[in-house]
């Protein structure tokens, strides 16, 4: 993970996410209805990228609620690390294998949104964030598994196409289930989420994918185009364009 989001990368995940802005309402809705963040509460975000969900989790918890930022980009981070409006947020510069819950921190709920895929050690991972969780913490995961359709598009096209390759471990869904028993979580459900990514035009979607995702030079974005077209689907309504982007949420609770 490392690796994969070296300065060049993380650049060109920032210029993406600024030049359209308004892609990931949906996700954004996703999360505040299965996390719903409140007042006063410790929690931890694993892969915040450039901060998308970290400024809103931020307002919602409060002065008085921390949030527990871990991410392996400086690149990405800096510019929420430097802004004095989100105080109650501590950052944490490392792999999710490296993060160790300090020590007086209770975690309230666990928020990760398109990045667990990355983590190579995930029980690890899961086992360290329910040590320091309070019973009935709960833990939202929304990633690409297996039976998404997204999983065909990064292993059949961006695994060649990324300046950095994509090498990742999807989830199934048995091996979440286990996954929980394994890590001191209690397996609650698997909801799969058909998002909808907004575009002005069908052009836009080679654009941002090709920049979000850094692919070589070589890759036109109307090729990214017709690959996503083909394996997700894109649609029409009015005069806006929509990227299918299915993915899967776990929801897991800390036993009791």
């Amino acid at each position: 993970m490392e690796v994969e989001f070296n300065t060049s990368r993380s650049k060109s995940y920032k210029d993406a996410i600024s030049s359209f802005p308004n892609v990931w309402n949906e996700d954004l809705l996703i999360m505040h209805h299965y996390l719903a963040p409140k007042a006063n509460t410790t929690i931890v975000e694993l892969g915040a990228g450039s901060g998308f969900f970290s400024t809103v989790i931020s307002k919602e918890i409060g002065s008085n609620g921390k949030l527990i930022v871990v991410d392996p980009s400086l690149e990405q981070m800096l510019p929420l690390i430097n802004n004095p409006h989100f105080n109650n947020i501590e950052f944490y510069c490392e792999t999710a294998e490296n993060f160790v819950v300090p020590q007086n921190d209770k975690i309230d709920q666990v928020w990760s949104r398109g990045a667990f895929h990355h983590v190579k050690n995930k029980e690890k991972v899961l086992r360290e964030l329910a040590r320091s969780a309070v019973p009935g913490a709960k833990c939202c995961i929304l990633d690409i598994f297996t039976h998404n359709s997204v999983a065909k598009f990064f292993d059949s096209y961006i695994a060649h196409a990324c300046t950095t390759g994509h090498e990742v471990s999807f989830l199934s869904r048995d091996y979440a289930q286990s996954l929980c028993k394994n890590t001191g979580w209690k397996f609650m459900e698997l909801i799969d989420i058909e998002l909808k990514w907004e575009f002005n035009s069908k052009e836009d979607i080679g654009v941002f994918l090709g920049t979000l995702l850094s692919l070589k030079p070589e890759y036109a974005h109307s090729d990214t185009l017709a690959v996503a077209e083909d394996i997700l689907g894109i649609s029409q309504r009015g005069e806006l364009f929509y990227l299918n982007w299915p993915m899967t949420l776990l929801i897991a609770q800390k036993d009791y």
